[in-house]
């Protein structure tokens, strides 16, 4: 099993919170920002040396919680300071971005580095289609049919022009060439049917953000039955399941931690939010943590993930100040990373067979 370390870039000052968006400037300070982005760059490099499998950074904007409105910037920051850990784009949001200039800039990437990128190419929320004004009822299409055009710009050998309905374009000729032959691995979401077919028949993989795992199991259900109609076979290494990680020595710790820290946020968002729109104090959070306790606690996580086909772990460690950051990391890097990367990861047709056999 794989485990990537997802380098949130978040701002490391108070700030409005996730229930903000977007978020008001008159909050960052630059010299604080600053500090931010090496830390992070930092945290990457620890990842790196624990024996992370991947790094990963994702698309957002005007919010503090993830400062990469442009994740190409970070990833060739990343890039620039590792030197083996695969780079994932976790993932650029299609309906925000031109496609060629998404497929020019991933294969640019991807020699920059060696050829050690990963792609998960996604819709996005819908509060980031009001960054540009991207019409929300075109997102779903516009997403589609830009993956359609950037897996045949990296595959075609001559120019071609595009006429689609959401994109048209006259002429497409990607320089550099990508490295990765016939394109880096390439992930679309799997959180509904309709986006699970599509990836079965494209033959891409598929992500979930902090779904509960029986949820997941009937995604990965869906995937494989689809995967079958279209003639191949896809592997653990296929899916990638994304969920908050902090571990801590014991259970207790670690949620004494988050409440503690949650209660923090909470309190600091209310005065924020008080401040700025007059209102009481909210918090609201996107999910319930899924990897948080003792290493022992979050082996068995991983493993209920592993057994229903979830190959790729990508795991934000944004829980607690910068120094209970590092110490989780490290703990999970000494204790939980090398027993799940010790597991094969099964092909699906074993895992189904053991299934059949209970």
């Amino acid at each position: 099993m794989k485990v990537s370390y997802l380098c949130m870039t978040g701002y490391d000052g108070p700030a409005p919170g996730i229930a903000i968006w977007p978020a008001s400037p008159e909050f960052c300070f630059p010299d604080v920002a600053q500090v931010s982005y090496s830390r992070y760059l930092d945290m990457a490099e620890a990842a790196e040396a624990l024996g992370f499998d991947w790094v990963s950074v994702s698309e957002h904007h005007y919010a503090p919680y993830q400062m990469t409105p442009n994740p190409m910037i970070m990833a060739s920051a990343i890039i620039q300071r590792t030197k083996k850990v695969r780079v994932a784009l976790l993932g650029p949001l299609v309906p925000l971005n031109n496609p060629v200039r998404l497929a020019e800039e991933v294969a640019m990437l991807d020699a920059l580095s060696g050829g050690r990128l990963e792609v998960l190419f996604l819709r996005g929320t819908p509060n980031e289609h009001k960054t540009y004004g991207t019409p929300a009822d075109q997102t779903k299409q516009m997403t589609q049919e830009g993956i359609d055009l950037i897996l045949k710009a990296w595959t075609n050998e001559k120019p071609f022009a595009w006429e689609g309905e959401q994109y048209q374009f006259d002429t497409i000729s990607i320089w550099p060439r990508i490295t990765q032959q016939p394109h880096p691995p390439v992930f679309g979401s799997g959180n509904s049917e309709d986006s699970v077919v599509f990836a079965a028949k494209r033959r891409i993989g598929i992500a979930f953000s902090f779904a509960a795992p029986e949820t997941v199991k009937d995604w990965i259900a869906l995937y494989r039955a689809e995967c079958a109609k279209e003639g191949w076979e896809p592997t653990p290494d296929h899916v990638i399941y994304r969920g908050i990680a902090y571990c801590a020595p014991t259970d207790e710790q670690a949620e004494s931690d988050m409440i503690a820290y949650f209660g923090q946020q909470a309190e600091a968002q209310g005065k924020l939010q008080s401040a700025t729109l007059g209102g009481p104090p909210v918090l609201e959070l996107v999910a319930k943590p899924y990897f948080v306790g003792s290493p022992e606690t979050l082996i068995e996580k991983f493993r209920v993930l592993h057994d229903i086909g979830v190959g790729v772990c990508d795991l934000p460690f944004v829980v607690g100040s910068p120094e209970q950051q590092r110490a989780s990391l490290d703990l999970f890097g000494r204790e939980v990373l090398p027993v799940v990367q010790g597991w094969s990861n099964m092909r699906f047709a074993e895992t189904a067979h053991a299934e059949a056999a209970e």
